[in-house]
């Protein structure tokens, strides 16, 4: 279907922005607080810079825990259901590399929500998960772009 192919495409180019240049949520409180919408109503602190202004890529909008839980819901959502309907292909052969780099980036992004957002104080991840979602979130990002490029540069080859 043309319309996930679509949403195949920006997706996994939001999870790629969100993944390369997008704040580590899961490293240090100071980067925690830098991020708006975690700050906690009513607080009259100023949000800690950890990283000089300069040297920081921040896409502010992509940095929101709201947007990432739902561009990685959205990914990892479209990523199943392209296995299923590739764009001009065989069933799960078709689309197999949109699709696995959306739901890689999907994953990450959740993950990461997860970790940050769990009210356990003791929840620490698995580290093989933090291993291959969290540490190697850039190369998952990086993944991610390049799939969306080659898709939409050739969209009815199989496997991409």
């Amino acid at each position: 279907m043309v319309q996930f192919y679509c949403l195949s495409i920006v997706m996994n180019i939001f999870a790629g922005l969100i993944l390369v240049y997008g704040l580590d949520l899961t490293k240090a409180d100071g980067e925690l607080k830098s991020v708006p919408d975690v700050l906690e109503s009513g607080s009259d602190e100023k949000p800690q810079e950890t990283v000089p202004a300069k040297k920081r890529r921040d896409f502010k909008g992509l940095n929101g825990r709201s947007v990432r839980f739902l561009v990685g819901l959205i990914s990892i959502l479209v990523g199943f259901v392209k296995l299923f309907s590739p764009y001009g292909g065989i069933v799960i052969l078709g689309d197999l590399l949109p699709s696995f780099a959306g739901l890689m980036g999907g994953a990450s992004i959740l993950l990461e929500f997860y970790a940050i957002t769990t009210s356990a104080p003791d929840f620490e991840l698995d580290d093989r998960l933090k291993a291959i979602f969290i540490n190697s979130r850039k190369y998952i990002g990086v993944l991610c772009f390049i799939t969306a490029l080659l898709h939409f540069i050739l969209p009815k080859i199989i496997i991409l």
